[in-house]
Order: structure tokens, then sequence, then C-alpha cells
């Protein structure tokens, strides 16, 4: 993997820990986070950076790890960015409790 790639890796995990630190902050309460503003900016922020970061990937990053979701993770970047004073609370919940610790434990392995 090139150099590049692998501080963008650095980065995507950076920001995953940000996400679990927030997540842990307020308990990981889908109530809190759907009530409090700082908690969703906090951590919907995150995600769109993440999103932003994979489109910086090269495409034989993304080829050679094809078990990584690298184009949801570049749409639901749109999706976070376009759309988010209308965004579905739920949804994004459910990225930050499946798939973000998902998308930290590869990263972790792909570093190592």
């Amino acid at each position: 993997m090139k150099n590049r790639d692998i501080s963008i890796i650095k980065k995507i995990l950076n920001y995953c820990i940000q996400i679990e630190e927030a997540m842990n902050m307020f308990q990981k309460d889908f109530i809190i986070f759907s009530s409090n503003s700082v908690f969703q900016n906090a951590c919907c922020m995150c995600v769109l950076q993440i999103g932003e970061l994979a489109k910086a990937l090269s495409d034989e990053c993304k080829l050679e790890n094809k078990d990584i979701p690298w184009k949801e993770w570049c749409g639901i970047r749109d999706i976070f960015a376009h759309q988010y004073s209308s965004l579905d609370i739920e949804s994004a919940w459910l990225t930050l409790i499946k798939d973000i610790p998902i998308l930290k434990s590869r990263c972790v392995s792909l570093i190592e």
C-alpha cells in the first residue's frame, strides 16, 4: 500500500476513535443522540470526514481492500453533507454503532 494511502487510513482511524470517544462520553445512548445537537454534530462531522478521506484513497488501495465498502463511505459523506438538516437520525445512529466499529477494526488491520 502506498504511503499516502496509509496516511489516509490513519486519519480515518482517528475519526473512528473520535466517534468512539463521543459515543462513550454520551453513554452510547440513542435518546441523548436524538436530542443533543452537540453529540450529533461531533459524530456526524467525523463520518463526513471519513467519507471525504475515502474519496482520496487510491483506486489500488480500494481494489486491494474490497471488503471495506469504500463507495458506500463516499456516498454516506454526500448524504451527511447535502442532507444534513434533514438527516435520518436513526440511520445515522446505525452507522455509528454498527459500521464505525467495523471500519475501525479494518483500519487497524491495514495499518499493522
